[in-house]
C-alpha cells in the first residue's frame, strides 16, 4: 500500500509541475505579445499612413526612421527623400510623406535633420 500511495503522490506532482511549467510557458508568450504590441504603441502607428517615433540625440530623423520601418528613398543622405514606408508608397501625382518634430513641419529634410531625445517625429502621408 505504502508503495502505491507514493506512486500516487509523485504522479500528482508531476501533473502540477506540468500544469505549472504550461503556465508559466503560456504567461511568458502573452507577456511577449503585449511586449510586442507595446512597441507599436510606442510607435505609435495609428494607420499604414502615419508613424510616430521618438528621438535620439545625434542621429537624424532618416536613420531612426530607417530603424523603425522599410523605406524606400530617393537620394541619399542629406537630399534623400522619403518615397514608401513599409510598402505604402506616396503616388508621385499628388502624395508624400511628409515629417513632423514635435507636431510642427520639419524645415529640413530628414537626412539633415539630427534630432533629440526630446523630440516626437511623425511621418504622414499626405496630399497635395
Amino acid at each position: 500500500m505504502k508503495k502505491r500511495t507514493i506512486i500516487y503522490i509523485i504522479g500528482a506532482l508531476l501533473v502540477v509541475g506540468l500544469i505549472s511549467t504550461s503556465v508559466y510557458i503560456y504567461q511568458s508568450n502573452l507577456g511577449q505579445t503585449k511586449t510586442n504590441q507595446t512597441q507599436q504603441e510606442v510607435l505609435g502607428t495609428s494607420s499604414s499612413k502615419e508613424i510616430t517615433y521618438a528621438g535620439k540625440d545625434g542621429v537624424t530623423a532618416l536613420t531612426l526612421l530607417g530603424q523603425k520601418a522599410k523605406i524606400v528613398t530617393s537620394g541619399t543622405g542629406d537630399g534623400a527623400f522619403v518615397t514608401s514606408i513599409n510598402g505604402l508608397a506616396a503616388n508621385p501625382k499628388n502624395e508624400f510623406w511628409a515629417f513632423n518634430v514635435n507636431s510642427k513641419p520639419a524645415v529640413v529634410g530628414a537626412g539633415s535633420y539630427v534630432s533629440k531625445s526630446s523630440d516626437t517625429i511623425t511621418w504622414k502621408l499626405s496630399s497635395f
